[in-house]
């Protein structure tokens, strides 16, 4: 006749489970984030930009403010001292 065997079952350990899942929620975001990067199309800098230049801006503001400007506080005109 057949013998059957009857085995205690160990208790299972749900600390492996447990961070398994927060690395795992860990990735997923890291993803979701850098996509959500490369989707914006921010100006961020990095490898890609290494020995690259930037096309200098025109200067839009009319010249009579830039000389204004750069007259500096003293051509403003006098101030009323409180």
């Amino acid at each position: 006749m057949a013998e059957i065997r009857m085995e205690e079952r160990t208790q299972t350990n749900v600390l492996p489970w447990l961070l398994g899942l927060a690395l795992l929620a860990l990735v997923i975001i890291g993803l979701v984030l850098a996509l959500a990067d490369s989707a914006s199309g921010a100006d961020v800098g990095g490898a890609r930009e290494v020995g690259t230049t930037r096309p200098e801006k025109k200067d839009e503001t009319p010249r009579r403010l830039q000389q204004w400007a750069s007259a500096g506080p003293a051509a403003a005109g006098p101030t009323r001292a409180a």
